[in-house]
């Protein structure tokens, strides 16, 4: 496991992330989940559009 080390403002916005994303799935997920999420988001929102224009 590693830590991640992140100021207040950006904590709070995660949290807050976190805590609406649950309530609309109606299930815990944990940060990890979320974080993964978040990058898989923006790995299809953006390398997806690089490859396509690019091919």
């Amino acid at each position: 496991m590693a830590n991640l080390t992140v100021n207040e403002f950006t904590h709070r916005r995660f949290y807050s992330l976190l805590d609406d994303l649950m309530d609309k799935r109606k299930r815990n997920i944990d940060s990890d989940d979320l974080l993964n999420e978040l990058i898989d988001n923006y790995q299809q929102n953006n390398w997806d559009h690089d490859v396509l224009s690019g091919g």
